[in-house]
């Protein structure tokens, strides 16, 4: 389940904005509805926030069933529940699946048994006559294999359908447990393995595994000054801009609060640095107005540390190298990008 750790300014901040919500939405004011716009609001969880969009447009409608069921996949499970939930699904398919070929097995020998027993009678037959009521029995038993067939492959159909949905459900799991649920960038866990890898699997020794440790600055200040909603908008901003600034090999991530990393695969130190600076320029030229008022947030900047290494270089050591790198960026100023040179 999920855990909230809101502060009490931070909480009425969020009352205020949720019974607005659920007013829009037309929903009814009850447990349910409130725990998954107050999620809604908070907006850690990407995929919610897209299903209650849809309902505040009027795009989807949310019935009391449909409420119960977001509730307890976004508000109650956890990935690994979820996983279970599906897993479940799939075994009772499988189950199902067995019992209509067993069920499909048992009228395939008995249509056999039919045709043999119709063929040891028509060695015996010498009048015509007797032939007819083998025949209609023989069209009988085929035109009842035929239904069994149609009914199977409905049933097979059905069952194939229903498995491709959970494979969809399970790839959706998959997708949501690798990512931050606020900024769905990378989370830390999903970092470390492809920081790892990306080390272990260079192509090149010309060419290095690059980090960016990106780290927003005074950060604390925009979440005093304007709230934490604010300052959760600013983190998807800057999430966002990283995306946009890298090719689809790198990884950005969320190291924790509001630092992320970057890591740039089969890359120079020259060319980590510039896709650095682009960061930086593009992040400090936004101009970030709040939603409500209209008001500009003021400059927003990054201090950034870039470190290199090369094939099987220890991760711990080229993290440290860019923290480094970062804080002196921090030290010598904010807004700017420090170079922290290559791990040996």
């Amino acid at each position: 389940m999920l855990t909230y750790d809101e502060s009490t300014e931070r909480a009425a901040e969020l009352v205020r904005m949720v019974i607005p919500k659920l007013a829009q939405a037309e929903l009814p004011i009850n447990p349910i509805n409130y725990a998954l716009m107050y999620e809604y609001c908070i907006g850690r969880n990407k995929h919610l926030n897209i299903l209650i969009d849809e309902v505040l447009s009027g795009v989807r409608t949310l019935t009391p069933e449909a409420s119960e069921d977001l509730f307890r996949v976004y508000i109650l499970g956890t990935s690994a529940d979820r996983l279970e939930v599906v897993g479940t699904k799939v075994h009772g398919i499988l189950e199902n699946t067995s019992e209509l070929l067993t069920d499909t097995g048992g009228e395939i020998d008995q249509y056999n048994r039919e045709l043999e027993r119709t063929k040891q009678t028509l060695d015996d037959v010498h009048d015509p006559a007797d032939v007819r009521p083998l025949v209609k029995g023989l069209m009988s038993a085929s035109k009842s294999m035929i239904v069994s067939n149609t009914h199977l492959n409905k049933q097979l159909e059905l069952r194939t359908s229903e498995i491709e949905r959970l494979k969809k459900d399970i790839e959706t799991i998959r997708a949501e447990a690798s990512l931050d649920p606020l900024t769905g960038v990378a989370n830390r866990k999903t970092f470390d393995q492809n920081l790892k890898a990306a080390l272990n699997e260079q192509r090149s020794s010309k060419r290095k595994t690059c980090l960016l440790m990106v780290d927003l600055d005074k950060f604390k200040g925009i979440n005093d000054q304007f709230g934490h909603l604010v300052g959760d908008r600013v983190l998807c901003f800057v999430a966002e801009t990283l995306n946009n600034s890298v090719k689809g090999s790198d990884t950005v991530a969320r190291f924790g609060g509001e630092e992320f990393c970057v890591i740039l695969q089969n890359s120079t130190s020259e060319g980590a640095m510039r896709v650095a600076e682009t960061m930086r320029k593009t992040v400090s030229e936004a101009r970030l107005r709040r939603g409500e008022s209209g008001d500009l947030l003021g400059q927003i900047t990054v201090s950034i540390g870039v470190a290199c290494a090369g094939i099987g270089k220890d991760p711990e050591s080229l993290i440290e190298l860019a923290d480094q790198a970062m804080y002196k960026s921090k030290r010598e100023g904010r807004n700017r990008v420090t170079m922290g040179g290559d791990c040996n």
